[in-house]
């Protein structure tokens, strides 16, 4: 049963056996109607071809024995009698006279010679002097008067077998079966075929369907045949269309980089993958993987805007195609073309598939530093930017995309910290490096939690007397294993990892709240606390300071801040609105390490700061080289025309104190006074019997 059931279920998936098997129990369903009609109105007919008969039958008789009957010829009677009795069509028959006294009949169940007959049937025919007619078991019973010269002369009583005179009803209905069954054979195939036909388009919109499932959208479907069928499959082919369209958008959007038309990460890492695999074959050529981070973009992107970034990014990119375009074609024919891709921000990446030398991918490092050193022309302005490249060959280097990339990133922020436009190629010390910095990191962001971080002031003198004029603010480091850190072995980290801000913020509040309680005890002490550049440009900075003041109590002209050259050069309109508010209130900015950056110096006569720090690199070299000795009293005589106070930094030997002093310094900082101390010690230093004042006055 079970292979029966399982062809049943295969034949019962397919539309034309459904339809075919449908019309086939509709078909069944009429014929047998029809022949259940036609045998019923069959039987109906035979009953009144049955009646008829014996009734025609019997007047005829009637009619021919009249005559016999009148002359009382009993002889020729019972000759007539027996003749129709040996009819098929008649049972049996008998005769009475008026008085209904038997005087013949013929065949069984008829009533003896000379008796009375007491039939109703026949009683009533010759009461009412007209045939009567009765059916039971199966015969028709007739009786009829008979006259004889007018006169009625007696009767006669027939009886008619049904089934003598009617055809067979059950002959007809296996007739109709046969001819219902033949009827099927001949048409149920042409009703298969009609379906087939009909069904046809449906067939090949359901392929059509199974094709898109499989994202094989580029076909369209051909159905001509005016109906309904013909319209479905035209929305098919629209809604192909539209899929199609929407598929290629999609990839498009998954595989592109919306600007600068350039493979993206997901595309990259694709190709990289495939040519990996590809190079793990014995005899296969290695390549190379081009890590490139532009140097600078950030700051040109935030001085021109978006827009104008992106369109130097599309420039960029069309630089990188090109050199990319120049490698492939010098690079001889049969050989896979290189890759430009964009990764995101300012990062693309370059693969080279296949490299007979590695000495090659330096030469097309060596070309991407220098096309993007060209200046670019954005607006009418020109733009000048850098370019760090890291390399890693594969499979030398790693035979996976995320590797390699991983790899390529480390050499480039090796060239990068170098000084960038540049390239690196990766070495293995390289990943001691990242993970020595990673744990660095995470050490870090521990100690910004667990209040590692300390405080200490390094002291301000007076050139004039030595006395204390205040300090500066300097972070430390108490690391659970490594004991004190100076800030050089975490800044940069910290600037990396975004720290930097939070370490910043740190230390104002702490160096506001520690001088806000020694004012409280009387020693009005100036501080000076270092401000970073992503500490400066964070919008919300003018209220941390004060919060800072307003929650510690310090007085604001107790408090200075101190910005990098750089950090005040980048965008002076902005420094001018950033630090107004705050000087406004008393708090005092200084310029940190100046002589190191670029100041304009139309700028400078605008710019609202109360002190110029010389950097001490000028101030330890002067008297070795004479360029540095220049840029002090340059910086100096200028600090003098402007009216701004001066803090000479690195201050180390009483030769540098006494040509600062001579030349108009007003502060000095340095070991020569004092290193970096905790803010207990910095106490006792500020009070008049220091030591430090003690070796000025020498």
């Amino acid at each position: 049963m079970a292979p029966i059931r399982h062809a049943v279920s295969r034949m019962m998936r397919s539309l034309v056996a459904k339809f075919t098997v449908l019309c086939g129990i509709i078909l069944i369903a009429a014929i047998s109607m029809l022949v259940v009609i036609q045998y019923q109105s069959t039987v109906r007919d035979n009953h009144r071809s049955s009646q008829v008969h014996a009734s025609l039958i019997t007047e005829l008789f009637a009619n021919g024995i009249s005559g016999q009957l009148g002359a009382d010829n009993r002889a020729g009677l019972n000759g007539r009698l027996r003749e129709f009795a040996g009819r098929e069509d008649v049972a049996s028959v008998y005769v009475v006279d008026a008085m209904r006294e038997v005087i013949g009949a013929a065949g069984p169940g008829v009533p003896a010679l000379g008796v009375r007959a007491s039939e109703n049937l026949l009683q009533s025919a010759i009461g009412a002097v007209d045939s009567r007619m009765m059916i039971a078991d199966g015969t028709i019973q007739i009786a009829a008067p008979i006259f004889a010269d007018g006169r009625l002369a007696g009767a006669t009583h027939v009886t008619v077998p049904i089934a003598a005179v009617a055809r067979p009803a059950g002959e007809l209905l296996l007739r109709q079966a046969i001819i219902g069954l033949g009827s099927m054979l001949i048409f149920l195939p042409l009703v298969a075929l009609a379906v087939r036909q009909a069904l046809g388009p449906i067939k090949t919109l359901t392929e059509a369907a199974r094709l898109a499932s499989s994202r094989k959208l580029d076909l369209r479907i051909d159905v001509h045949t005016g109906d309904e069928l013909e319209v479905l499959a035209n929305s098919f082919n629209r809604m192909f269309g539209r899929l199609e369209a929407s598929v290629k958008r999609i990839q498009r959007l998954a595989y592109v980089d919306m600007v600068t038309e350039l493979p993206n990460r997901e595309r990259f890492r694709k190709e990289l993958e495939r040519v990996c695999a590809h190079a793990q074959d014995d005899d296969a050529d290695g390549g190379a993987v081009l890590f490139l981070d532009l140097d600078r973009f950030k700051r040109v992107n935030d001085s021109l805007g978006i827009g104008e970034g992106d369109r130097l990014l599309e420039a960029v990119a069309r630089r990188l195609r090109e050199a990319a375009r120049a490698w492939d074609l010098s690079n001889g024919e049969g050989r896979e073309p290189s890759m430009v891709a964009r990764l995101g921000g300012d990062e693309f990446t370059l693969l080279l598939p296949t490299l007979s030398d590695p000495a090659d991918a330096a030469r097309v490092a060596h070309r991407v530093v220098d096309a993007i050193r060209r200046p670019f022309e954005i607006s009418g302005h020109q733009v000048f930017l850098g370019l760090s490249v890291g390399v890693a060959l594969f499979p030398r280097d790693g035979s996976d995309p995320e590797t390699l990339l991983r790899h390529a990133d480390l050499a480039m922020a090796t060239a990068k910290r170098s000084g960038g436009n540049a390239y690196e190629f990766f070495e293995s010390k390289m990943n001691q490096s990242a993970f020595e910095r990673l744990v660095l990191e995470n050490e870090l962001r521990e100690a910004v939690r667990e209040e590692q971080l300390v405080v200490y002031y390094q002291p301000k003198v007076f050139m004039t007397d030595g006395r204390f004029a205040g300090c500066e603010a300097l972070v430390r480091w108490q690391h659970p294993t490594a004991g004190l850190l100076s800030p050089g072995a975490f800044i940069q980290a910290a600037e990396e990892c975004g720290l930097i801000g939070e370490i910043g913020d740190y230390v104002l509040r702490r160096t506001c709240t520690q001088f806000a309680e020694l004012y409280r005890q009387g020693m009005a002490y100036p501080v000076a606390v270092n401000v970073s550049a992503m500490q400066f440009e964070s919008e919300g900075f003018a209220d941390t300071v004060l919060d800072a003041l307003n929650s510690s109590g310090l007085p604001p002209h107790l408090l200075e801040l101190e910005l990098t050259e750089s950090t005040a050069m980048r965008d002076p309109e902005r420094v001018i609105h950033q630090i107004e508010p705050l000087r406004q209130l008393g708090v005092t900015f200084a310029i940190d390490d100046f002589g190191t950056g670029h100041s304009s110096l139309s700028y400078l006569t605008r710019m609202p700061f109360d002190v110029f720090k010389i950097d001490q690199s000028f101030v330890r070299h002067m008297e070795s080289d004479p360029h540095a000795k220049i840029v002090v009293e340059t910086i100096l005589a200028m600090a003098k025309s402007l009216k701004l106070k001066t803090v000479a930094e690195g201050v180390e030997t009483t030769e540098q104190l006494a040509f600062l002093r001579g030349q108009g310094a007003t502060l000095a900082q340095g070991y020569l006074f004092g290193r970096p101390m905790p803010l207990p010690d910095l106490v006792r230093f500020a009070e008049p019997e220091n030591a430090a004042a003690a070796r000025i006055a020498q």
